[in-house]
């Protein structure tokens, strides 16, 4: 089976899974690493909430950043008050007390994270480089990674003595380098990278249908933010709602993602998760997208609001109007809103913890895991993103087939570069960052690469040590 036929088929695998097999008896210890996060923390405490199955799980939130991880404890304990599973919260600035015997370890770790996302898009653009985002491809995704690698790779030294066994789920960008860092250079578990990507999509997608995301089954496989909707169904009836996407989207607003809109009219299939991502390994992108780039001003302010706002909640508010919880959403935190699980917006870590330790069916809409022949078409070791299966045995990537030739060729040249970005970060060899530089589709001149190699390595001397 291949392509679109395993698509299908796995619209309705819940169908004829046995959903009641026998759960694990043991509740598990979960270790965040970075739970002081405004992203990631609020997302795991709405999990924590609506997923009774967790019930005498263990949680030790971690985070450098102390006065910011009370914060959390606090809200994490009165929102484990409010619902009748329990839940153990622990909170330390100790890596390794955290880890220590853990069943799952989340990892979302950043340094100086906006800071930084300005030099690695702003710099090479400065230079004549056209990368629209500068986050996870492009020169500016080229630097995230050499930095954020040997962090991650430092987690792991701490996790082969502490909980080897540990299932390791990474939510850190650029998540695919992370993960394939981890397994070629850490004597470690299984490692897995969750990503809402596929998500977001189906999100957008739900507005311009007239549906709720969750009524919405997308099955999409390719590298992580650079994967591509195979097939598209209304979860309730199987309907193929591909015909309708195209007939909705001739009447919808222009501006609406228009690089996705163009790859969708030249090779027939959504990508995912939108202009800004799949952007970064597109060198035309910039001609749809523009040169702006992220929006990163402001975000002290913002930041410092947002930590006001959680620390009242903590402490027993109940604000009905003034801070909104996400850019996107523009939506009211109040404690009630961490009763209302919606799908795109939690960790994804939580669906997977809970469908293992309680037997229960779960498919995910995108997991990166290793290969091992899920994708046909693309290596075997390295990690791609494809839906998934997970029960009480654990977590297994939906075998596609081959993806479309001209799609796997996109995802392919991400893996070369890829494979070159995490082995520059592991050794410091200076040539093979300006190889894998002059391996992003948004390069195109070995000058411009070698000055902006030069500039950059010079403005984050202090962030990257390997290379001194």
């Amino acid at each position: 089976m291949q392509g679109a036929e395993a698509t299908l088929f796995y619209v309705y695998i819940d169908a004829i899974l046995d959903e009641s097999v026998e759960p694990m008896k043991k509740p598990p210890v979960v270790a965040i690493i970075g739970a002081a996060s405004l992203t990631f923390g609020p997302k795991a405490l709405r999990d924590l909430v609506n997923h009774p199955g967790l019930d005498g799980a263990t949680v030790r939130f971690m985070d450098i950043d102390e006065p910011h991880m009370d914060i959390m404890t606090r809200l994490a304990r009165r929102l484990v008050d409010s619902v009748d599973h329990h839940i153990n919260i622990e909170s330390t600035t100790d890596r390794r007390e955290a880890l220590k015997d853990a069943d799952y370890v989340l990892i979302n770790i950043e340094v100086d994270r906006y800071t930084l996302w300005k030099q690695d898009f702003s710099l090479p653009v400065s230079l004549g480089v056209k990368q629209v985002t500068g986050e996870l491809g492009g020169p500016g995704g080229l630097f995230h990674s050499l930095r954020q690698i040997p962090i991650h790779l430092e987690v792991a030294r701490d996790i082969e003595t502490l909980c080897p066994n540990a299932v390791i789920m990474v939510e850190s960008n650029p998540l695919n380098r992370i993960c394939l860092a981890l397994e070629r250079y850490a004597n470690v578990g299984q490692i897995m990278g969750l990503c809402h990507g596929v998500e977001i999509m189906q999100w957008q997608l739900g507005k311009i249908l007239g549906l709720e995301t969750d009524e919405i089954l997308a099955t999409a496989a390719g590298t992580n933010h650079l994967t591509w909707i195979l097939d598209l169904r209304l979860k309730a009836t199987g309907e193929d709602l591909y015909p309708l996407v195209r007939e909705k989207l001739a009447d919808y607003d222009p501006k609406f993602e228009p690089l996705t809109r163009k790859l969708f009219e030249v090779y027939g299939y959504i990508p995912s998760p939108g202009d800004n991502h799949i952007g970064e390994y597109i060198p035309y992108a910039w001609e749809f997208v523009g040169l702006d780039g992220p929006r990163l001003d402001n975000r002290d302010q913002a930041t410092a609001d947002r930590w006001a706002y959680l620390d009242k909640l903590s402490r027993g508010g109940e604000i009905t109007n003034g801070y909104k919880e996400s850019y996107e959403e523009q939506e009211e935190l109040k404690l009630t809103e961490f009763h209302q699980p919606r799908s795109w917006v939690d960790t994804l870590a939580f669906p997977i913890i809970n469908a293992v330790h309680t037997g229960t069916f779960h498919r995910m809409p995108a997991v990166n895991m290793l290969n091992n022949g899920a994708i046909r078409n693309l290596p075997d070791d390295i990690f791609v993103e494809t839906p998934a299966a997970v029960d009480s045995s654990g977590t297994r990537l939906i075998h596609i087939g081959d993806l479309p030739k001209p799609l796997a060729a996109f995802c392919r040249r991400d893996i070369d570069q890829m494979e070159l970005t995490v082995e520059a970060a592991v050794t410091g060899n200076r040539n093979l960052v300006l190889q894998a530089m002059l391996l992003d589709p948004v390069i195109d001149s070995v000058r411009t690469a070698e000055r902006v190699l030069d500039e950059m390595l010079a403005a984050q001397a202090d962030y990257l040590p390997q290379f001194a």
